[in-house]
């Protein structure tokens, strides 16, 4: 997508040398403690920004230096609106096993990991005959278990196929669960006229330090509820209940949360405001090295004195 945009001179973007991390960045590139002499330019990264004191304790140095860029692969140019009378009351995830591995020790089990968790919460109320709140499922194996697991040893999940944008419209509520990194589908389910339960996380991408709980998301996975008690892996239910009863009781402030995602989604996070941030951002990087051009001149020139096409 940059290569088609930088090919038809939709985009400029200034000679610069820089360092760019294409990885999820679960090895964090960026952390403090490498004491690398530039940022990297990277597509996710640890924040402190929603560490409680427990967290923080866990993550001395702080949150990761990268400096954000969007990613291009996982994105939405255009809205999709489905009748929400018609939209299914349940929360739905589809989606493969994959984990930060960040939460053992908050919740005390090796193999900590939401969306596994929850997929197989969904899985066990069906089998109780109460498939009321959760339709979430993995769409491959998973058969990683631990003695001090989150998981019954031998239970097996049931499998899933894929769901495309317009199966996930279909629902009220989306879970927005991490991946190895940051859930790059978020910007995706904020095309959708859904409201969109945001798991809680360590990682972030480019944009979610413009975004608020309650406003643009309703969050979960929190670890601590108001009055400071602890909370378990299993509070989706209560942060389900609660939007449901608000849609019952004052269901403006659903469709207020919702607009205000689709608001920023449609502004902010289409394909050619996503170029425009990064000429912005690799601009005010460049600007940080009065020498840039010089350098690059000589470096330039000395790998095509040694044969390089370029």
């Amino acid at each position: 997508m940059m290569s088609a945009a930088l090919s038809s001179g939709r985009v400029k973007l200034p000679n610069t040398l820089f360092i760019y991390n294409t990885d999820d960045n679960i090895v964090r590139f960026g952390r403090r403690s490498r004491n690398l002499t530039v940022p990297s330019l990277s597509i996710s990264r640890l924040s402190a920004q929603h560490f409680n004191k427990f967290e923080a304790a866990m993550q001395p140095e702080g949150e990761d230096l990268d400096i954000l860029v969007p990613q291009m692969m996982y994105t939405r140019d255009s809205v999709t609106n489905y009748p929400w009378h018609l939209k299914k009351d349940i929360a739905f995830f589809r989606g493969k096993p994959h984990c930060t591995g960040r939460w053992s020790e908050r919740y005390n089990y090796t193999d900590a990991c939401s969306r596994a968790y929850i997929a197989w919460m969904s899985a066990r109320d069906k089998a109780a005959g109460n498939a009321t709140a959760l339709d979430a499922a993995l769409y491959i194996p998973y058969s990683a278990r631990a003695p001090n697991g989150s998981i019954p040893l031998n239970f097996t999940y049931p499998l899933k196929g894929m769901a495309p944008m317009r199966q996930h419209a279909k629902y009220k509520w989306l879970l927005n669960l991490e991946g190895m990194v940051a859930a790059f589908r978020l910007s995706q389910f904020m095309m959708l006229n859904s409201l969109i339960l945001h798991q809680r996380t360590h990682y972030i991408e480019y944009f979610y330090r413009s975004l608020e709980p309650w406003k643009h998301y309703v969050p979960f996975w929190n670890a601590t509820s108001p009055d400071g008690k602890l909370l378990g892996m299993d509070d989706i239910y209560s942060a389900l209940e609660h939007v449901r009863r608000l849609d019952r009781e004052n269901p403006a402030a659903i469709q207020a949360i919702i607009a205000n995602a689709q608001t920023f989604a449609i502004r902010f996070l289409h394909t050619p405001m996503r170029l425009q941030y990064y000429k912005a951002a690799i601009e005010r990087y460049k600007a940080l090295f009065p020498d840039m051009d010089t350098f690059l001149e000589t470096y330039v020139s000395g790998l095509r004195a040694k044969g390089w096409s370029i």
